[in-house]
């Protein structure tokens, strides 16, 4: 480990618009290298995210993947979708399931549903002793996804967990620190109207804090309309380095050295 190094705790090299728009995963990776960052989360989405975050990963001893099915595609897919994530977990480059969780901002008519293969695919987390990758999304001032995610993860923890891409505020964030969850900040630290995200990025523990891209979603500012890729991590990293009156090489130390230990990395 290269604690000078950033870890992009999660990014989809596997998103089908690169290669749609004619982006090489090797052009992305070297760009992102040259940027500072030294290892990637190779997050899923869905079976064939999974499958191909798995492919790419091979090529790159510093990329890790997370496998599982998204809460907004979980009623596209069969119950036996599920015995083929735990299969595909098994492998050695697999260090998490996700991202998995509840979306109540997009798939507002499954929450059951989602509920369920929430905590099947902890499950499989739980019996592969991988970290859970969780997106939790919600419409804005409204909390029942976080709710509904926190009591679900009192009843049935996994190893170790993630919030992805933490959206809420400084009292969800100290729920989750609670049950010992880490939280991942994105590019969305960046926006001016993120000022509740920033109050809540001040007060995360150095020890329990990530940073990540989302690419290609979430840019984070001045770049935000454009086109996310792990090489504009820096953004994030500066900005929650000026909120925490530390230098962007401090965040770096402690994000790099927290993403190896809760992906259980030696």
């Amino acid at each position: 480990m290269d604690k000078n190094l950033i870890f992009d705790a999660h990014t989809h090299f596997n998103d089908g618009s690169y290669a749609d728009e004619g982006f090489e995963i090797k052009t992305l990776v070297k760009e992102a290298q040259e940027a500072g960052v030294g290892y990637f989360l190779n997050c899923a989405f869905d079976l064939e995210s999974s499958k191909l975050a798995l492919e790419q990963a091979t090529a790159y001893p510093n990329m890790f993947v997370a496998v599982g099915i998204h809460p907004m595609d979980v009623h596209n897919f069969p119950k036996a979708a599920l015995e083929e994530v735990a299969r595909l977990a098994k492998s050695p480059k697999v260090v998490a399931i996700g991202e998995v969780g509840l979306d109540y901002y997009w798939a507002k008519e499954h929450r059951e549903l989602q509920k369920e293969w929430f905590k099947a695919q902890i499950d499989i987390a739980r019996k592969n002793n991988l970290t859970l990758m969780m997106h939790i999304r919600d419409a804005k001032d409204n909390y029942e996804a976080y709710d509904d995610a926190l009591e679900i993860i009192k009843s049935l923890p996994a190893p170790r967990m993630i919030v992805h891409c933490f959206s809420a505020n400084e009292t969800y964030a100290q729920k989750f620190l609670d049950l010992g969850c880490y939280i991942n900040i994105g590019g969305a630290v960046t926006f001016k109207n993120a000022k509740d995200l920033q109050t809540a990025a001040k007060m995360i523990p150095l020890n329990r804090l990530l940073v990540e891209t989302d690419a290609p979603y979430l840019t984070p500012h001045p770049l935000r309309g454009q086109k996310n890729f792990p090489k504009y991590i820096s953004y994030t990293v500066a900005k929650i380095a000026d909120l925490k009156n530390l230098t962007p090489k401090e965040i770096i130390k402690h994000t790099t050295e927290n993403a190896f230990q809760v992906f259980n990395l030696k």
